[in-house]
């Protein structure tokens, strides 16, 4: 699935007439919906919350169309439900405000400079959420973001009609799925390599995280989390050199880091055990299907 510029507004005879006031208070909700809202107002990534964990799946612009595109499998919304534009267009904005299709879902948003298209879309509907500019129509949650103008009105910024029990599927996998984990093995099996769990003697080791094949090829592969924001110890380092001790046959070790938390000291002691790095952008052109591993391979072996 791509995302272009395919977006189409609703087309059905049976238009549901909803208002954003809420005639019962407090309102009616699914338990689906509930835990969504919480997700949205406590621990979605990346927001201003203290429950909230850093994801550079979510904040990395490098990852922008992988993450979103994920995201949208996760809420079964196709290209043409899906619309990221510079400002949204008044005749949109009341269309959507007079009434709605209850047979598809809507993602209309636009977006800062720098946002990823996951950060504006959970800061579009968090947004709705906390200002209570939403409801619930059938089996959908309606809602708008808005910010102001000038004093005396405002522009509609975020738009928003979705299946609650999607969207909270989604939450979930942003919090729990979606890691650089699964990034990294996404990435390999696009550029053809065969992915599983680290092994010895039959058991899944911890002293790495994946094992990946390829023609002769095989290598250990350790995923350091994208959550620090700091230089890595280098201890880090000497420990992952100490569990190469025992690794059989022609296992190369293989790093997946941001090598911007790596100080010169780390990248030079890893680069004397012939330890494989590959950065963020590595992993970015892998998941084109671009074997950064065998480049880098042929390069250290050409010089």
């Amino acid at each position: 699935m791509k995302l272009t510029d395919k977006f189409e507004i609703d087309s059905c005879k049976d238009i549901k007439k909803y208002s954003l006031i809420h005639k019962v208070i407090p309102l009616p909700m699914t338990k689906d919906l509930w835990e969504a809202i919480s997700y949205l107002l406590w621990y979605v990534p990346d927001i201003s919350s203290v429950q909230s964990k850093s994801n550079e799946l979510i904040s990395n612009i490098l990852y922008d169309n992988y993450t979103f595109l994920e995201i949208m499998s996760y809420m079964k919304l196709r290209d043409e439900d899906v619309l990221f534009t510079d400002k949204i267009d008044p005749d949109i904005v009341n269309f959507y405000k007079k009434g709605i299709c209850t047979n598809s879902q809507k993602l209309i948003f636009t977006k800062s400079d720098n946002e990823t298209k996951a950060e504006s879309m959970l800061r579009h509907i968090r947004n709705a959420i906390a200002h209570g500019s939403f409801n619930i129509v059938d089996d959908l949650i309606i809602g708008f973001d808005t910010k102001s103008v000038d004093k005396y009105s405002e522009a509609v910024t975020g738009i928003f009609k979705i299946v609650p029990k999607n969207l909270l599927h989604a939450l979930r996998k942003i919090n729990e799925d979606l890691t650089s984990r699964r990034l990294v093995t996404i990435a390999l099996e696009k550029c053809g390599y065969g992915v599983e769990d680290y092994q010895e003697e039959y058991q899944v080791s911890t002293k790495f995280d994946l094992y990946a094949k390829k023609g002769d090829m095989r290598y250990a592969i350790k995923v350091k989390n994208y959550d620090s924001k700091d230089e890595i110890d280098h201890n880090f380092v000497l420990d992952m050199i100490d569990n190469l001790e025992g690794i059989l046959g022609k296992i190369k070790p293989l790093l997946v880091i941001n090598t911007s938390f790596l100080t010169e000291k780390s990248k030079a002691t890893l680069n004397k055990h012939e330890i494989i790095i590959l950065d963020v952008k590595n992993i970015k052109k892998m998941l084109d299907g671009r074997d950064m591993i065998e480049e880098i391979e042929i390069a250290h072996n050409k010089y």
